[in-house]
């Protein structure tokens, strides 16, 4: 931000960064979405995974500047920390799981996969919604409706994972593709948990300030 982050208003400063960055983790389970509808070019698809997950990596260092350079902040720092660092983890997730489908080989993603990726995307929207609402706590009635669909969300996905793994230990597959498979269930089960602990980061944060 430079010195003129100076002159813009503590408020507007760290929710308009905290804002793109959540844009940018939705462009980034986009972005894996496409890859699986279009895998065939998983290489070229994957790299544009890669470039957003290093543009997030670089905005997290860039709120965490601020904030250790910021006397005033419009919310606690921890809840700016613990939003950030829920943010940032579901785009991890979300590489990690690119990344290893190509290193693994895996020939195609299966129904299980592209079940959990699109619960992920919309758990990723709904958290991308309530973040835009956060700046103005006269919202807090539609924050908390994003809040009690990302929950709803992140229950899907536990019930589809059970379901996945029940197949996967139940198809006779060698025990290499069943450490491999499990390994990428887990992953994007666990990202859609991220959106359920940056809801309730900012569940936590309607508590204290409506």
């Amino acid at each position: 931000m430079g010195a003129l982050s100076w002159f813009i208003p503590q408020e507007k400063q760290f929710f308009d960064m905290i804002e793109k960055q959540s844009e940018n983790v939705l462009d980034g389970v986009d972005a894996f979405i496409d890859m699986l509808d279009n895998y065939d070019k998983r290489d070229v698809k994957l790299e544009h995974i890669k470039e957003l997950e290093g543009k997030g990596d670089k905005m997290v260092h860039d709120i965490i500047n601020e904030l250790n350079k910021t006397f005033i902040t419009p919310i606690d720092r921890e809840d700016i920390t613990g939003l950030v660092s829920s943010l940032d983890d579901i785009l991890d997730y979300v590489e990690a799981v690119a990344v290893s489908m190509v290193l693994y080989k895996i020939p195609a993603p299966d129904s299980h996969m592209l079940d959990l990726a699109r619960t992920l995307q919309k758990g990723a929207r709904e958290v991308n919604k309530a973040i835009s609402l956060l700046r103005d706590f006269k919202e807090a009635k539609h924050i908390r409706e994003h809040i009690t669909n990302i929950n709803t969300i992140e229950n899907e996905a536990d019930v589809q994972l059970r379901k996945a793994m029940a197949e996967l230990f139940d198809d006779g597959k060698d025990a290499v593709h069943i450490i491999k498979m499990k390994e990428l269930y887990d992953n994007l089960e666990t990202a859609t948990d991220k959106c359920e602990d940056a809801a309730d980061v900012i569940g936590d944060i309607l508590v204290k300030y409506t």
